[in-house]
């Protein structure tokens, strides 16, 4: 929710001269704590409040790019994954597992998003890597009407797998503060930014 300062006040609050600016109460994260200056600024260019100087930008990317899965979190494996051997184990639907070990997965081992022979690590690494690409696009959305993400998009190219898609999208999630997912598409980038998300701002687009 915005709130609308008298002054000027940069997103953390403190005076800066000059318009006024919003700012932004974000529910805490899910470890507990208050949210971070980055995610203040993601939710301000979310709702148009203000548009992030460069310098903002890189700071908001930094942060995105070492958010990683959160550790302490379990998803569900699900069908697809069902039957599949990981760490020794065959997976069933109901098990839980980190996050980042169900999407590498679900998008590198199963559906072959990423080249053979990728590994866990390489999945992560890769996402950081797309995250501080000056080349990747940058836009924030609200998925399902209700959680804030900044999703970031570009080609492939070197990451490019069997799967033979052509797009690299990254979401991070400000509630939580880590990222939600990554996997690999070949639609319109336009198109996919809108899949069951609202509210939908490009902070810059991706280079083609």
């Amino acid at each position: 929710m915005a709130e609308r300062q008298r002054g000027s006040r940069d997103a953390r609050g403190s005076e800066r001269g000059g318009a006024s600016v919003a700012l932004f109460r974000l529910p805490p994260p899910a470890a507990g704590g208050s949210p971070s200056r980055a995610d203040q600024l993601i939710l301000a260019a979310a709702t148009g409040a203000r548009r992030l100087s460069d310098e903002e930008l890189r700071e908001v990317l930094e942060h995105v790019a070492h958010a990683g899965f959160d550790p302490n979190a379990r998803e569900r494996a699900r069908g697809e994954l069902a039957g599949i051997v990981w760490k020794g184990q065959v997976l069933g639907g109901s098990m839980m597992l980190p996050p980042a070990e169900r999407h590498y997965i679900k998008h590198v081992l199963l559906r072959r998003e990423w080249p053979e022979g990728t590994t866990l690590e390489d999945y992560k690494e890769s996402i950081r890597a797309v995250v501080l690409d000056p080349a990747s696009g940058l836009a924030t959305r609200r998925y399902e009407g209700r959680a804030w993400q900044l999703t970031v998009v570009r080609r492939n190219g070197a990451l490019r797998g069997p799967a033979d898609h052509e797009w690299i999208l990254v979401d991070y999630r400000v509630e939580t503060g880590h990222w939600m997912t990554s996997y690999q598409f070949s639609e319109d980038p336009q198109v996919e930014r809108r899949r069951q998300a609202t509210e939908v701002r490009w902070l810059r687009r991706p280079r083609k």
